[in-house]
């Protein structure tokens, strides 16, 4: 670009110049420079402006080569994702997270308030829990529907079909330690429960429940967990996109995701940055709640909510399954900034791949490599190397 100067040349009256003294001459050239300097400006304004424009993307460029070295020095994953959101660049969602998948089983029965209170002390930073209701309609932290795998008796039981003081004089057992089925409330009391010092801990409830009941569950679960004032971090999360929608409609502020672990095709992610998901139960399941739905207006043919599908935005997180984590599932999770939470890790190895992947939240049984993973993971997302990984989540 060829610079052009102008030069800007002022003469002073004749009648006056002959009587100016040297001072007068001194402000006068001073005011013919700055005259010059000012037309000069003017003249490169829009060339300035240019420059300007470079200048702003090498400053942003060099803060981001600044911003992944002190996040590889000093391990400091919020720098690097601070730098990296300002320039549109894919980074964390938040930092990654263990949870312990039905409590601490290691040390305690599954599901069981030992199980919540060995996996807070040993570091874990959620204990996922199972919540159903009893015939009564109180929430209790129960896996399976009927209680044959665990009941020490060996009564074969739906949990939904008895209350809860007969549910709970049921002995359970898993590998010769024996435990009473506890309630939501029990739960949260035990998780609430924290030294000084000790760092926070939170409870996963997976909502185990169908459409028909989805609204009955969700009111007894937020009655419960606002009347026991639990002071931990709580999420919630189900299979069921209904239900998902239900409490997120009910309770916006709370951190409400989909379990599509083992389902991936409950999220129906679209390349094209539309979402939706729909629940799939089997045709008859289908067919029952529509019938109860039609029943129940009168016989006019309104599609249940469950049916119309659920946009992307009501969910908070999704959680899949080890096996089913694609770069398709990543890719389409981080462009609706959604964090992804997978399920049954359980080495270091597979941990710290998926850490590099983006994934958010790791949860698994057996904690301890989880957590070594997630301390010593201080980077940025990476693609899979894979060119046929896709390729598994159409099988």
């Amino acid at each position: 670009m060829t610079r052009i100067t102008l030069i800007l040349t002022l003469e002073c009256p004749e009648h006056s110049c002959a009587a100016y003294d040297d001072l007068h001459q001194w402000r006068w050239r001073d005011y013919v420079a700055r005259r010059n300097m000012e037309a000069g400006c003017e003249m490169h304004g829009r060339e300035g402006r240019g420059r300007l424009s470079e200048s702003v993307v090498a400053v942003v460029s060099v803060l981001a080569c600044i911003a992944m070295l002190a996040g590889l020095v000093m391990g400091t994953t919020h720098v690097v994702g601070w730098v990296f959101d300002a320039i549109g660049l894919a980074s964390p969602q938040h930092r990654p997270i263990v949870i312990a998948h039905r409590g601490d089983t290691r040390h305690a029965p599954e599901n069981s308030l030992a199980s919540i209170r060995a996996a807070k002390q040993n570091g874990a930073d959620f204990a996922e829990i199972d919540v159903r209701l009893t015939k009564d309609g109180i929430p209790v932290v129960f896996h399976d529907r009927r209680t044959g795998r665990l009941d020490a008796g060996g009564r074969n039981v739906l949990v939904n079909s008895m209350p809860l003081s007969a549910l709970q004089r049921m002995i359970m057992q898993q590998r010769g330690m024996r435990y009473s089925v506890p309630t939501l409330r029990q739960a949260l009391d035990d998780a609430s429960m924290s030294r000084p010092g000790q760092r926070r801990f939170g409870l996963l409830l997976d909502i185990k429940t169908d459409a028909r009941y989805a609204r009955k569950v969700a009111d007894a679960v937020v009655r419960v967990v606002e009347d026991s004032k639990y002071a931990g971090n709580l999420m919630v999360m189900s299979a069921n996109p209904y239900a998902v929608m239900v409490f997120k409609s009910m309770r916006p502020q709370w951190h409400v995701g989909l379990c599509a672990s083992g389902r991936p095709d409950l999220t129906q992610w679209d390349d094209d940055g539309t979402s939706e998901a729909r629940f799939m139960d089997g045709a008859a399941r289908v067919e029952t709640v529509r019938r109860e739905v039609t029943a129940k207006r009168g016989g006019k043919q309104r599609k249940h909510p469950m049916f119309r599908g659920m946009r992307g935005e009501a969910m908070d997180f999704v959680v899949f399954r080890t096996r089913d984590v694609t770069s398709r599932l990543l890719r389409n999770a981080r462009l609706r900034r959604i964090p992804v939470y997978v399920d049954s890790v359980d080495s270091y190895d597979a941990a710290n791949g998926l850490l590099r992947h983006g994934v958010s939240g790791l949860l698994g049984e057996n904690i301890t490599p989880l957590q070594q993973a997630c301390s010593s993971y201080h980077g940025l997302p990476e693609p899979f190397s894979s060119p046929d990984d896709d390729d598994r989540s159409q099988a």
